[in-house]
């Protein structure tokens, strides 16, 4: 482990590269020579600039087929009942499951640059001392996640490795305790086996930074992988990590489960664990809540996740959390499904992959029985600017100095989406940030009521994965603002059908640019394409149990 050159307050900080380039050399020495990928191998994987790379742990030679099978046939919870079973039962040893995750995400990052932290060598180690103590105690009840391998965003803090979150100023200073949600999930037998990249200042939907560098797409190359959870994201897709951990404030877990076709759970505030993670922003600072939520292949990986969390006192692990407890509810009997469909949001026009696509789901929602409803979203722009000014209350002026006392520069990102200027709020304009948001819950909640819907489907954003560094959509951010629950369903890819229409935008110029990205199916070949189901204040689990419903309706 490097440590951070010691300097005085009169000498000149390090220069930023110096630092950046042992951090890289660092995690690039923690990938075993055996499971790394000849250079000219990559060069040949990566050498179109929309480069689709999910096929490689599987061609480049790496794996075991023990391996492949480990992590191309099971979900989250299909591992957990093998790893029950264990080897004699026809089921694996953690060392086995934990391995072959390790090779993977080492895989996965040679092609995406998605990993941070590599925690391979402590992750096999803690797997050998469970498959030891179950050996020694074989009729012992095994925790829920007994060595399953999960990764983690850079954000939660592991000791001994660094949470830098993409910013020079964090870089080799080990964390020195777990943050509130990896103790917890540790106690339920999680195994860690890497940490996963975001962008500098983490309030961008591309996962850049003067730290670790860019993450890339696996489905393709030229479009973003998402942020601020981008690295965790392609990590998943590429079956580098079966479950994986994200936060989100105004979308960190959303975006980058839709730019890389991956389940995402978006809690309520204060369901899961946030405490104790490395934080861009001011301590204290009021507004809305980031939650931390799951990434995985499968909804029901994200729905357990839910439920384990709720279930384990998650308050003795975050003194913030909500005293709200798994209630084992059962699906809605007697009856069909009633789901809002918001068809667009009054502000920009789906592009024709995603017309396409929820246009199928709801062909499909309707002839499985689904009573559809319609719904249209009052005042969004005004909205919008209520959770906009939120992200701008301290005017970035916490994170600006983290990058100014480190002398990096901001990344393209950063500057393109505009929360670095202005002043800040007054005391009296956060009062009336306050009040402005509560008349927006207020609204939202009467819409709701007035319904009477399960849940509403709409898409998270009107475009697929954008081009790198082209992301401005900021409609997600609706959902935090009012704090529902919501999650990400992958529905496809973007076809030869999406041709591109040239009269398709309806609202207007800002509109017109944004549809216009979209350049036709050869551009964007391999985009996926997915909806949003979004559930109700603090009705998590219903939320968990309707998404679950359509998924199986729109993913047999």
């Amino acid at each position: 482990m490097s440590t951070s050159t010691t300097t005085t307050a009169a000498s000149a900080p390090e220069p930023w590269q110096a630092i950046a380039q042992r951090k890289q050399a660092q995690r690039a020495s923690l990938i075993p020579e055996a499971w790394r990928i000849p250079e000219a191998k990559i060069r040949e994987y990566t050498a179109s600039p929309t480069a689709n790379v999910l096929h490689v742990p599987s061609d480049c030679g790496i794996l075991s087929s023990l391996d492949r099978q480990i992590t191309e046939s099971y979900d989250a919870i299909d591992l957990l009942a093998l790893l029950a079973k264990g080897p004699d039962a026809g089921g694996f040893t953690s060392v086995e499951v934990v391995t072959a995750f390790c090779k993977r995400a080492a895989i996965a990052q040679q092609v995406t640059n998605c990993v941070t932290e590599i925690l391979f060598e402590s992750a096999i180690a803690r797997a050998e001392e469970l498959d030891r103590q179950r050996a020694a105690n074989p009729s012992a009840a095994l925790p829920p996640l007994w060595g399953l391998p999960i990764s983690l965003k850079d954000c939660f803090k592991v000791p001994g490795v660094d949470a830098s979150i993409a910013m020079i100023h964090f870089a080799e200073k080990p964390s020195t305790e777990y943050s509130a949600l990896p103790k917890l999930l540790l106690s339920l037998g999680a195994v860690f086996h890497c940490k996963t990249n975001v962008p500098q200042t983490m309030m961008t939907a591309d996962s850049d930074s003067n730290v670790f560098g860019r993450t890339m797409n696996p489905n393709n190359r030229a479009l973003t992988a998402g942020g601020s959870s981008g690295g965790e994201g392609a990590l998943v897709a590429m079956r580098g990590s079966v479950l994986g951990v994200g936060s989100d404030i105004a979308g960190s877990i959303r975006i980058p489960s839709h730019c890389n076709g991956t389940y995402g759970f978006k809690p309520s505030a204060n369901i899961v664990p946030y405490a104790g993670q490395a934080n861009p922003a001011a301590d204290g600072l009021a507004g809305i809540l980031p939650v931390a939520g799951p990434l995985a292949t499968s909804f029901r990986s994200c729905r357990y996740f839910m439920q384990l969390v709720m279930s384990s006192q998650p308050w003795k692990y975050d003194m913030d959390c909500l005293h709200i407890p798994w209630l084992g509810l059962k699906p809605p009997a007697g009856r069909n499904l009633r789901i809002g469909v918001i068809n667009d949001d009054g502000l920009f026009t789906p592009t024709p992959p995603q017309k396409r696509t929820f246009e199928e789901a709801k062909a499909k929602l309707k002839a499985a029985g689904v009573e559809l409803v319609d719904i249209q979203l009052p005042n969004l722009m005004e909205d919008i600017a209520v959770a906009w000014a939120c992200f701008g209350m301290e005017a970035s002026r916490t994170a600006l100095g983290y990058i100014a006392a480190a002398g990096e520069p901001k990344i393209k990102s950063v500057e393109n989406i505009g929360l670095t200027g202005g002043t800040g709020m007054t005391i009296e304009e956060l009062f009336a940030w306050n009040v402005a948001r509560s008349k927006v819950e207020a609204k939202h909640r009467d819409l709701w009521v007035s319904s009477n819907v399960d849940a509403y489907i709409n898409l998270l954003v009107p475009h697929t994965a954008p081009r790198i560094d082209t992301w401005t959509t900021v409609v997600q951010a609706l959902w935090n603002l009012i704090d529902y629950p919501s999650c990400i369903i992958p529905t496809g890819k973007v076809s030869d059908k999406d041709v591109v229409d040239p009269n398709g935008a309806k609202f207007g110029d800002a509109d017109r640019a944004l549809y216009e990205q979209y350049t036709g199916p050869e551009d964007f070949k391999g985009a996926p394409t997915s909806i949003q189901v979004i559930g109700l204040r603090q009705e998590d689990e219903n939320l968990s149990i309707v998404a679950e419903m359509i998924d199986k309706i729109l993913n047999p």
